[in-house]
């Protein structure tokens, strides 16, 4: 039986993409987006240099995940250019202090920060912070010092296993409202008891046209599995 060129060529690609793999669908999660304003982590040495001794962090609101808390406190942030003046302290202390800006801000103190995920990087910067008690000079490097924070993603544990991800992954964040986008490398930080937030700095939340409490779709890339940073 003559077959027409034309049904030749249907019948072989419809075999073809029968044998093709389906492709993955991409897993998502709706989570709140938290705008991250420059801010300050101490260890209790230096809340007591900074702020007396005996002194111990005031809550000035709730933070969104349990037991995390903006506090009362403030301190001046000093580079080599300029100063920012009343930064907030973040609560309760830890382990080593460290200073999380903007690039804006980096750039208005005169700080060439880079981006990292904590403030003992290697390449984390000096800088000086100046409380009504006293002043510290956060060294940089592993001693604590000033950076960028990279985009990162807060999971439970429950909610990364449900994703099929780990920590240290890269994933996607869909963003909706008037200046739509997606921003990719979004960096998974997984912790028991931690609640779905993504942190996004001033400079980004800016960019993209969002504020605290809008919520975006994080989206795991189809395929075999999530980007390793």
């Amino acid at each position: 039986m003559w077959i027409q060129p034309d049904e030749m060529i249907d019948r072989v690609t419809r075999a073809v993409m029968a044998r093709l793999p389906v492709p993955a669908t991409p897993r998502r999660l709706t989570v709140p987006i938290g705008v991250s304003v420059r801010h300050i982590h101490l260890c209790r040495a230096h809340v007591t240099t900074l702020f007396g001794e005996g002194h111990e962090l005031r809550v000035f609101n709730e933070l969104y995940q349990t037991g995390h808390y903006a506090a009362q406190e403030q301190l001046m942030v000093v580079g080599p250019r300029h100063a920012i003046e009343r930064v907030r302290v973040l609560g309760p202390p830890r382990a080593y202090s460290q200073v999380e800006l903007a690039r804006t801000d980096a750039v208005a103190v005169g700080l060439d920060l880079p981006l990292a995920t904590e403030g003992r990087d290697p390449e984390s910067r000096a800088v000086t912070l100046v409380g009504p008690e006293g002043t510290v000079r956060l060294p940089g490097g592993s001693e604590g010092g000033a950076f960028i924070a990279r985009r990162h993603v807060h999971l439970g544990v429950d909610d990364a296993a449900a994703l099929g991800v780990a920590a240290g992954d890269l994933l996607d964040l869909e963003i909706g409202g008037p200046r739509p986008t997606t921003l990719h490398g979004v960096l998974v930080r997984v912790q028991a008891g931690w609640r779905p937030e993504v942190h996004l700095d001033t400079d980004e939340a800016n960019a993209c046209g969002v504020r605290t409490g809008q919520t975006a779709t994080l989206i795991v890339p189809s395929g075999e599995g999530a980007d390793h940073g």
